[in-house]
């Protein structure tokens, strides 16, 4: 009878590990492959909906692309200040989350195209300056003496925030994180970018925030940072031109409303 439940058992074990396997497996028999994205809370382009569901024009385009190239995709919220860590050590795959690629990070002057090898720039963006409906509207740097400036640390708003003199400046984990310092009055303005601000200001729960229009700040671009030397940069460029040429890109820009800012034209980055 020992015998018997011994066999039994080693049958069930078998069947177990068999079963797990299966699972992750693709239907062709090979290794199922994952691929892991790097994003911050960041709406219009990775964020919770009502029903906290990840949506967002990055969220959804890395889903369609990745799926396409036979991934199962995952999402990881990171913190911006540990982008470069996370995607040299692997936890990550890709920093896909309106990353600003034509600049410097002002904690060591290098390009960040020296860090992580780019995509196609995919859309255009700026830095912005938010204030409350109460707040004195700027048009001048000089004006933020004296002022509380919150921004997201290791963003391309730091540029911006660092050619300021005279400030209190307040380094956050986030730019949502900068607009609630702004919100709570902790701060008088918050430097983010453009396509968030206009996302959110005056809207939901920062109906009494508004942009800042007089202090001009220069055009930047957004693309996809991947690990050096990864082989998935010419193949997700190759995903986007494809994507251009048959309007799924121009259908998730107008989902979001970002028509105005996307690049379909790659030929100058070719």
């Amino acid at each position: 009878m020992k015998k018997v439940a011994k066999v039994l058992a080693m049958t069930l074990a078998a069947v177990s590990v068999m079963g797990f396997a299966a699972c992750n497996q693709n239907n062709d028999g090979g290794e199922k492959k994952t691929i892991t994205v790097g994003y911050t809370d960041y709406a219009p382009m990775n964020y919770e909906d009502e029903s906290g569901k990840l949506v967002g024009f990055d969220t959804e385009l890395a889903q369609q692309i990745f799926t396409d190239l036979g991934y199962e995709v995952r999402f990881k919220l990171i913190e911006w200040t540990n982008k470069y860590s996370e995607v040299n050590s692997g936890t990550i795959d890709c920093i896909w989350n309106g990353f600003t690629s034509n600049c410097a990070d002002d904690d060591d002057g290098i390009q960040r195209a020296d860090k992580v090898d780019f995509t196609y720039n995919y859309m255009t963006n700026a830095q912005c300056v938010l204030r409350l409906d109460t707040g004195v509207e700027v048009t001048d740097k000089a004006q933020f003496a004296g002022m509380s400036v919150a921004y997201e640390a290791s963003s391309a708003a730091e540029g911006f925030v660092g050619e300021l003199t005279g400030i209190n400046a307040k380094p956050v984990s986030s730019q949502m994180v900068a607009l609630q310092e702004l919100k709570a009055g902790t701060a008088q303005y918050a430097v983010v970018d453009l396509l968030l601000a206009k996302a959110v200001a005056g809207k939901g729960d920062f109906t009494n925030v508004v942009i800042n229009e007089g202090v001009e700040i220069a055009a930047e671009y957004y693309a996809i940072g991947f690990k050096k030397g990864s082989d998935l940069t010419a193949k997700v460029n190759e995903k986007l031109v494809e994507y251009a040429a048959n309007g799924k890109l121009a259908a998730l820009a107008e989902k979001y409303g970002l028509s105005n800012q996307l690049i379909t034209d790659y030929s100058d980055q070719k």
